[in-house]
């Protein structure tokens, strides 16, 4: 006879079997649905579509997720997270900024490349209710800023030739995630190619090359009151206006 601490194993494993099968059916739904989406678009996909093409019942998806609009949110959700692992990894396993940036644009290429149909359903995040389109900003917000921090770090390292870092990061986001819109998996060029050219482009764009080029003053990010209190130093009207 099992002893009470054999049983409770016993249990256990067989959790962590169920909870690793549901983990892997609701991993190849939501794969699913970004194929569907990305074919025939949100509104004109169908439930019954994905449940065909995973050969299960409509109602059988009901299990895993309950609504089409949260089945679009994971398929965001993924794609979001697999740009912002690749952005820290760069944080984490190179210190100068310049690599840091060289192998975050080339993570984030990869992951849309890998994740062709997801990437391309974050140009729709309209189409999500509230409370989850929230979420995704908030993540691409995430995202921003630690992009934002390394494109200031090179500034202050003299790496980076910028006046204002938070339009240099929103340049580099929308070129980057623009790649969905035109790239094909049989195309010219594979993504490592791409990538290359990506880097290339944008590195060669804010790299110093000599000490003409340093930035004079520091990347920092211009509010409004500051704006406005530069404008008073040279003696400029506030509003832009002609005086």
């Amino acid at each position: 006879m099992a002893s009470v601490v054999e049983l409770k194993a016993s249990r256990a494993s067989a959790k962590a079997v169920g909870e690793t099968r549901f983990s892997r059916r609701r991993a190849s739904i939501i794969t699913s649905a970004a194929q569907v989406f990305g074919r025939k678009g949100f509104h004109g996909a169908t439930l019954d579509e994905i449940a065909a093409r995973l050969d299960v019942t409509k109602a059988s998806l009901y299990y895993y997720f309950s609504t089409k609009e949260e089945l679009l949110y994971e398929v965001h959700l993924l794609s979001m997270q697999g740009v912002i692992k690749g952005l820290e990894h760069a944080r984490a396993t190179f210190d100068s900024p310049v690599e840091q940036l060289q192998e975050a644009v080339r993570s984030h290429i990869q992951v849309l490349a890998d994740d062709y149909e997801g990437a391309f359903l974050l140009q729709q995040e309209y189409e999500l209710p509230d409370a989850f389109r929230a979420e995704i900003v908030r993540l691409r917000d995430r995202y921003e800023h630690m992009l934002l921090d390394i494109i200031q770090e090179g500034v202050r390292k003299r790496l980076f030739r910028v006046k204002d870092a938070r339009i240099v990061a929103r340049m580099i986001l929308g070129a980057v995630n623009w790649f969905v819109r035109w790239y094909r998996r049989d195309g010219r060029l594979t993504a490592d190619e791409i990538a290359d050219a990506y880097t290339d482009a944008i590195l060669y764009g804010l790299l110093v090359t000599s000490k003409a080029d340093a930035p004079v003053v520091s990347a920092r990010v211009l509010t409004p009151a500051s704006k406005a209190a530069a404008r008073r130093r040279r003696g400029a009207p506030i509003n832009g206006g002609r005086g």
